[in-house]
């Protein structure tokens, strides 16, 4: 492709076998990949043009079960010139292999940092960066006592080293806390004073230590809400964007760049907006955006995240930027439906029909079942689609889960 540089002869090993884009652009530059993958993801590698050996283990994010699966076919580490990983849940595997070997890998404390949310909120903290206030503990009786350090209910409780806002619940009331606390099983965990004001999310590009860029996007509803039913989306800050809230959101963005010391990634980033147009940071993760947010960003801003994610990986320059609508607000919505057996659904090309949307899949047929909400995962299939303002693409996601819904049939 026209303004990619090229880098043929790169050993790749990649800890993780998703998500498929970061396979093919590892391909598009030039490189051979030897991936070590779960027993099901290694299974649809095995024999296929994006790979040239896929290594099944039981976990690929535990360092120990991807160093065995190496041995048992002969590989050794140092073959390589780069351990990367796609996946939020080996970016400390594969830094721990990388490091141990002087190969090119996310630095281990970059990695630990983009993992381990307390970690990473004492970091920003020192650094001055404003976040929520929070507590570790573990055993599911010591929340009542987390409570009252971070400041009342209510309170945000998730595991320290989660992704996708799965395990995450609010506990607004002592009913919840006690449900809660009979429920859960002791491991670490985070509790976070909730913080008012609508959830932002920015995804970009790091180099050198540099923000390269980045798109600033809100989600129609807080990610916590989910679990209750709302809208899973979210649209680019686009005409109608606060000037005053995008420039103290991309402000805060580079400070944390800096005191994370992130030098050559991508990340997805989350914050909410205050009412006196300043920001509290969420956290960040090292990955691209789940959902379609790497097709929204490509087609607003022009910026392939997998590509630049896999230049940066690589240590390589990524010029390379595809077409976007310039004017347009691009946004993207999961499709869900009620818990059940699918009897029917609308098709790939009935979704394509409906006004403003630009790209869509599906992950279930007729047959599957779909299940209750566990994590941000959860879905029967995704849309992108376009719009003039922020206001309009959230209308028109609702507009377009109500039709999903009405033309989808339950046993």
């Amino acid at each position: 492709m026209p303004g990619r540089e090229r880098c043929d002869g790169h050993r790749v090993l990649l800890v993780g076998g998703k998500p498929d884009r970061a396979l093919h652009a590892l391909r598009d530059l030039g490189a051979s990949v030897t991936c070590v993958a779960s027993v099901k993801h290694a299974a649809k590698l095995s024999g296929g043009a994006l790979v040239d050996a896929a290594v099944a283990v039981r976990n690929p994010a535990d360092a120990e079960d991807v160093m065995l699966g190496l041995s048992r076919h002969g590989i050794r580490v140092e073959e390589f010139d780069v351990v990367t990983s796609a996946l939020e849940f080996g970016l400390v595997a594969a830094s721990v292999i990388g490091s141990a070997v002087s190969v090119r890998s996310l630095p281990l404390r970059t990695a630990v940092l983009l993992r381990d949310k307390p970690s990473q909120k004492r970091a920003l903290l020192d650094a001055g960066i404003r976040v929520a206030s929070s507590e570790v503990f573990v055993a599911p009786d010591d929340l009542e006592g987390a409570v009252a350090r971070v400041g009342g209910l209510p309170v945000v409780v998730k595991p320290t080293d989660g992704a996708g806002a799965g395990d995450t619940e609010m506990i607004r009331s002592a009913d919840d806390l006690r449900g809660w606390s009979a429920r859960a099983r002791p491991r670490p965990w985070l509790c976070e004073s909730f913080v008012v004001g609508d959830e932002l999310h920015l995804d970009g590009v790091v180099r050198n230590g540099t923000l390269r860029s980045v798109c600033t996007s809100r989600y129609f509803a807080p990610m916590i809400g989910v679990y209750d039913g709302e809208l899973s989306g979210s649209a680019m800050l686009g005409a109608e964007r606060s000037d005053i809230v995008s420039l103290a959101a991309e402000t805060c963005m580079a400070q944390v760049v800096a005191a994370l010391d992130l030098q050559d990634c991508v990340f997805h980033a989350e914050m909410f907006e205050q009412a006196d147009g300043s920001v509290v940071f969420g956290e960040i993760g090292g990955r691209v955006g789940g959902g379609r947010i790497d097709e929204m960003v490509r087609r607003g801003t022009g910026v392939d995240l997998h590509s630049a994610w896999a230049a940066a990986a690589l240590g390589v320059e990524e010029a390379f930027r595809a077409d976007r609508s310039p004017g347009l607000v691009f946004g993207n919505l999961d499709l869900r439906t009620d818990p059940g057996t699918i009897v029917t659904l609308p098709s790939v090309e009935e979704i394509m029909g409906r006004s403003g949307v630009v790209d869509a899949e599906l992950k279930l047929r007729p047959g599957d079942s779909m299940e209750a909400v566990a994590d941000t995962n959860t879905r029967a299939g995704r849309a992108v689609f376009a719009a003039d303002t922020w206001s309009q693409a959230r209308e028109a996601a609702v507009t377009l889960d109500a039709w999903f819904r009405s033309r989808t049939v339950l046993a």
